[in-house]
């Protein structure tokens, strides 16, 4: 005997407590397929962000890829549904986002368009969320159809879209859903652009840190405009910064594996991490004796191009024990743990870090990074000779970063509780 599935979700408000299973609907009956065309030339072409819903594809991508003539794409107004069938990360099964951020825009007729009808009995704000929750991919893995092409668009007819079933409460529990996730969504997007401000800062400080290669305090001219870079004051009558060989700064201790310390790797956004922490599997040769060791406060540097990274990324280690990294990488003492600080947050830079590396870096096959170690160290860079200095500048920079830390991980909680609660607050059982 097969048991009825019950389509109720695993929380719900005490007022709605007793009114029953959510009602299953058909997509096409609660919404309007859009096909109008863009006959009034509308140049705003936008795109799915996963973030943001749809966006302005210059914004986004910084570029167009839209086609250049646009009048024959679907023109959507403020509130309207788009249903992306491409595959993209986080949505294997594509993505369907409201437009939220313009009064109109325009999308690919790639994409299906839809609009609420007025006198369905239901709130749009509702099913931003409900289509947020993944809750029709199964529906969708069972109607696209095989062949695929190879960029990742799913072949959905638009009628097997618009039969798609969907799970409906009653109006007053769909709005008071929408009440609270949207809450939620408010306190996040405040959160969020609190980091945003704080890496903003922080990348401010440091192009005005370095922007004087004679050290901070003095005036340049650039562009016939006079800019004044910064130096804390207590330091301003000091003597400037050095041009030095960043040798001086770092050398290489040269000490192998002690047979006891856990493999690490070295990513862009973590710096030094347990290699089966952030990748979740080791790479490790099966015998690390010869894997280079990694004291606390030592400096890394990867030869691997990462992203923006095309010849390597450089970090301090934070750890406070020993670990042990890959043969390739350049492991590297610094004179003290605050010029140490200083030297990782002058490489968080594309810029800087390819600026410095290019002129000495030479690519080999494969886009393998031909470097020594000794050669690494014979660029010249300008930083403070100042011990005092050097710990001033450092504290400074430490304390900036672990606030911006403290708000990425209040974002990440964040968003890991709405993941959570919206699992509970939606019913989890499939329908057919």
């Amino acid at each position: 005997m097969t048991t009825k599935p019950t389509y109720t979700p695993a929380i719900r408000f005490p007022d709605f407590l007793n009114d029953g299973e959510w009602e299953v609907k058909r997509l096409g009956d609660l919404f309007l397929r859009i096909t109008d065309r863009n006959k009034e030339n509308n140049k705003n072409v936008l795109t799915i962000s996963a973030q943001f819903g749809l966006v302005n594809q210059f914004e986004y991508f910084s570029k167009n890829v839209a086609a250049s003539d646009v009048t024959n794409y679907y023109i959507i107004k403020k509130g309207d549904f788009a249903y992306n069938k491409s595959r993209s990360q986080g949505y294997p099964f594509g993505a369907i986002k409201p437009l939220l951020l313009y009064d109109k825009g325009v999308v690919s007729t790639l994409y299906i368009c839809f609009r609420l009808k007025e006198d369905c009995g239901c709130d749009a704000d509702f099913f931003r969320f409900y289509f947020e929750t993944g809750m029709i991919n199964d529906q969708i893995s069972n109607i696209a159809q095989e062949g695929a092409r190879n960029h990742g668009l799913l072949n959905i007819s638009t009628e097997d879209f618009f039969n798609i079933n969907l799970l409906v409460p009653p109006l007053a529990e769909q709005r008071r859903i929408a009440a609270c996730l949207s809450a939620l969504d408010e306190m996040l997007a405040a959160t969020n652009g609190k980091l945003e401000q704080l890496k903003a800062y922080k990348k401010g400080l440091m192009q005005q840190l370095f922007a004087n290669p004679m050290g901070g305090g003095k005036s340049l001219i650039i562009n016939n405009l006079q800019i004044q870079t910064l130096r804390f004051p207590e330091f301003r009558n000091e003597k400037e910064w050095e041009e030095k060989k960043l040798g001086e700064f770092l050398y290489e201790h040269k000490t192998k594996s002690d047979g006891k310390s856990q493999v690490y790797s070295v990513s862009v956004s973590k710096g030094v991490i347990n290699q089966m922490e952030y990748l979740g599997r080791s790479f490790a040769a099966s015998d690390t004796s010869k894997y280079k060791l990694v004291k606390p406060f030592d400096v890394v540097y990867t030869k691997s191009p990462t992203g923006n990274f095309p010849y390597g990324i450089v970090k301090q280690s934070m750890i406070n024990h020993n670990v042990i990294v890959s043969p390739l990488y350049g492991v590297f003492s610094p004179i003290n743990q605050y010029i140490g600080y200083i030297i990782h947050s002058y490489f968080e830079s594309p810029e800087r870090t390819n600026n410095y590396l290019a002129p000495i870096v030479q690519k080999g096959a494969k886009n393998t990074i031909q470097i020594s170690n000794e050669t690494f160290l014979s660029q010249k860079v300008y930083f403070p000779s100042e011990y005092n200095e050097q710990r001033k500048i450092a504290s400074c920079l430490s304390s900036m970063d672990d606030q911006i830390n403290a708000y990425t991980e209040k974002v990440g909680l964040l968003g890991q509780y709405k993941k959570g609660l919206m699992q509970r607050m939606f019913p989890q059982n499939q329908m057919n």
